[in-house]
């Protein structure tokens, strides 16, 4: 365990010591008498022995927090600034998840809206410092977990059994490549010596829109403990989840759509040897929704089914050498299957009332990651103490794709006036799309440095090597950051860093060619015809790695009454990024180049303020800026027939500020609380003919507002502590609006729909004996 704070107390002066990589500190020699060790790490509970030896080898154990006790003499570590802590980190304890408020509290990808510098668009995809989601690396204990073709966070885990979640955004490590927007990084619990059972929602609610009848059930199971004591132990997490949809606008029939969902993750971990720990893992994801994208304009007829499953199995291997080295040796896979299936083979149309007919699209795509990794730790005495780190990785991706498109007929809406009036506005053919397979190799390797010049600076300069089998040119990437403890008492440090990441090659794009061309003809109101034909190409040999340059400072102060600030300002900017531009001008022949440019910056501030027995207060206000100077994303299912534009990105929020805390209320209750407030997203408007009308930033979707209290009750009935809560999300009942119309000349431009509504949630949790 890193990071650990370790105090000796005796008969001369207090000694400090910070573990290292493996988690040893090393004290000088102690004077005769009686001697006091503390240990300490936040999310841990505090370790004492009140007589140590003055001399030899001592082993710990740190045991996470956990809610339910076995017994009542353990206190918390106190937050504290780490000032071994360079990298820009934000954090999300498993506690915390489960404190947070917010809706669909069985996705953690939800929670990820409460971290600061983390925003979720309306697909829940999460966007680290204003970059596209697939710039972002996202591990799961340790293993990069990124949908491998188009970068998407798609992997589910139940968020019962996240032990912490980790974001970083600059002055990260060498160790870390391929994000150029940061790291995410999802930690899973293991068992311990104790047998462990939890369970969350296990009680169905129901609804009435057509009558009384099932609304929905989506229960969470955990249970860990020992195989063999002291040496090997075991962790399950099963969720859940099945949704009856009903939307009673539509006719008798028509309204209803169940979708159910189950996940599993299963751990092992084992001290095979004194020097050995060998932690294996296995992760199961299925999905099964009768009808995709349901709505009052999307009748089950004109919906496709949609049937996905991700598979996430690893390996690895610690092992501890004399002189406190430590190598790590793993191995990973991951697959991501999704097949969607129209309900029939009837013409698809759209109408102004809505689409008709059944569902244009068949596909049935594959994406797979072979990974194996390595990380060799040691530590060297040099002027400071030196944590040296070298590593590699190896990954083999695959995509494989195949779709069958139908025609698509698009209608006007002719008013009663115009009797010359066209109903036909668009025809739209697809060709191609047979069985094909991407494939892409990746190689990496690293050195990085920690040196402790003095107990109060250290630096961290770092150098990373990437290749991969696409772009085949050999990616170095410089690093350097640092902190310094200004004051004696550790409560002010400076963290300030510069570093270069390039951007792993987008798979999905790289395959854009081979999943067909389009031909579409557009009738204006007369009836005259214009045809476009819509190709996408790849030229290898041409291409460039994306290229970010991140500096960043920050300045953390710890104010009176246990209250943490922290501000910090930083600033990515990036150069040949992966783009579809128009090869002609007005044609929609697209060829994939370098010639995106990103920017963005933030300036953020947080404050903290944690009380004891797990309570807490925070608020976080972030100013930034998202832009990119060719902004639009071409797809051959998402047609826009307009050469790229500037502007900021559809996630771009220019002020925003969440806040999110836990307090204590009178007779056991406790209230806990959400709160985001942000501008709103940015988008383009299209014309009838899918053109660009006005680019993304002119308008925006209404400020977003939600303010999600909750009460909850623990106590103790039939032998078993339980934890019943209920609350409003969107308390104020704010018209939170998440569709527009944006296509100019409908009678409906600029309306907005889907609004967020409030909403009464309960939740009962099963926490087992204390």
């Amino acid at each position: 365990m890193p990071a650990a704070r370790v105090l000796l107390q005796g008969p001369t002066s207090p000694i400090h010591c910070e573990t290292d990589l493996v988690g040893k500190c090393q004290f000088p020699p102690l004077s005769t008498g009686n001697w006091q060790l503390r240990a300490e790490k936040e999310g841990f509970y505090i370790f004492t022995l009140p007589a140590v030896q003055t001399s030899g080898t001592l082993g710990i154990n740190l045991t996470h927090q956990r809610e339910v006790r076995e017994t009542v003499n353990v206190v918390e570590s106190p937050p504290a600034i780490d000032p071994s802590q360079v990298s820009s980190q934000e954090q999300l304890s498993g506690i915390d998840i489960t404190n947070i408020p917010y809706p669909n509290t069985r996705d953690y990808r939800y929670a990820l809206n409460f971290i600061p510098g983390v925003v979720l668009d309306q697909s829940a995809q999460p966007h680290l410092a204003g970059a596209e989601t697939y710039e972002t690396l996202v591990l799961l204990d340790g293993f990069n977990v990124s949908q491998p073709a188009n970068g998407q966070l798609l992997a589910r885990v139940s968020t019962d059994a996240l032990r912490t979640v980790n974001v970083e955004t600059s002055r990260m490590p060498a160790q870390y490549g391929k994000g150029p927007a940061g790291v995410l990084g999802l930690e899973t619990g293991i068992g311990d010596d104790h047998y462990r059972f939890a369970a969350t929602n296990f009680f169905p609610s129901f609804q009435n829109k057509k009558g009384w009848t099932l609304d929905k059930v989506d229960p969470r199971f955990t249970v860990s403990g020992p195989i063999e004591k002291g040496k090997m132990w075991f962790f399950d997490g099963l969720d859940g989840e099945y949704d009856n949809i009903i939307i009673p606008d539509l006719a008798a029939g028509q309204y209803t759509n169940h979708v159910w969902r189950a996940g599993n993750i299963a751990k092992l971990q084992a001290n095979v040897t004194p020097r050995d720990i060998l932690t294996t893992s296995f992760l199961v994801n299925r999905l099964h929704n009768d009808h995709l994208n349901f709505s009052t304009l999307n009748p089950p007829s004109a919906t496709p089914e949609d049937i996905e499953n991700v598979y996430i199995a690893s390996i690895k291997d610690q092992h501890s050498f004399s002189g406190e080295r430590l190598l790590e040796v793993g191995f990973g896979l991951n697959q991501y299957g999704l097949k969607q299936v129209p309900t029939g083979s009837s013409p698809y149309a759209l109408t102004p009332d809505g689409a008709q007919g059944n569902f244009y699209l068949r596909s049935q795509t594959t994406a797979r990651r072979w990974q194996g990794l390595t990380n060799l730790y040691i530590p060297r005495q040099w002027h400071g103490r030196h944590d040296l780190m070298f590593g590699a990785d190896f990954d083999r991706l695959s995509y494989d794709q195949i779709f069958q498109r139908s025609p698509i007929t698009a209608y006007r809406d002719c008013p009663a006036t115009s009797p010359t009036c066209f109903p036909k506005a668009r025809d739209s053919q697809f060709f191609g799309g047979g069985p094909s397979t991407t494939y892409n190799s990746e190689a990496s390797s690293y050195f990085q440095d920690r040196w402790f010049a003095t107990s109060r600076l250290l630096i961290e300069p770092g150098l990373r090597f990437d290749w991969d089998e696409i772009v085949r040119r050999a990616l170095f990437s410089p690093r350097i950051a640092g902190t310094y403890v200004l004051d004696s008492s550790g409560d002010t440090k400076v963290s300030a860093g510069l570093g270069v990441t390039y951007q792993a090659t987008n798979l999905f794009l790289a395959a854009a060619p081979f999943a067909g061309f389009r031909k579409d003809t557009f009738y204006d109101i007369n009836g005259n015809p214009t045809t476009f034909v819509t190709t996408f190409a790849v030229d290898r040999s041409a291409l460039l790695a994306p290229r970010f340059l991140n500096w960043s400072i920050a300045v953390e102060r710890k104010l009176p009454a246990q209250i943490f600030l922290k501000t910090e300002f930083m600033q990515r900017n990036g150069i040949h990024g992966f783009v579809f531009n128009t090869i002609r001008p007005a044609s929609s022949d697209f060829l994939l180049q370098n010639t995106r440019e990103d920017r963005y910056y933030a300036l953020k501030f947080d404050v903290r303020r944690t009380f004891l027995k797990r309570y807490i207060v925070t608020g976080s206000y972030t100013r930034s800026s998202a832009h990119s100077n060719q902004v639009l994303d071409y797809s051959l299912d998402n047609l826009i027939i307009s050469p790229q534009v500037s502007g900021p990105y559809a996630w771009d929020a220019p002020n925003r500020f969440i806040s999110w805390g836990l307090l204590p209320l009178a007779k056991g209750f406790d209230f806990a609380y959400s709160l985001e407030a942000r501008s709103g997203f940015p988008f383009a408007t299209l014309n009838q003919q899918q053109q660009l009308f006005q680019p993304p930033g002119v308008h925006r979707f209404p400020w977003y507002f939600t303010l999600n209290p909750h009460l909850e009750k623990r106590f103790h009935a039939l032998g078993f502590y339980w934890a019943l809560r209920g609350g409003f999300d969107n308390i104020t009942n704010r018209q939170n609006a998440y569709v527009v119309n944006n296509i100019a000349g409908s009678p409906q431009f600029l309306t907005f729909s889907a609004f967020d509504r409030r909403a009464f949630t309960a939740r009962i949790r099963f926490l087992g004996r204390k």
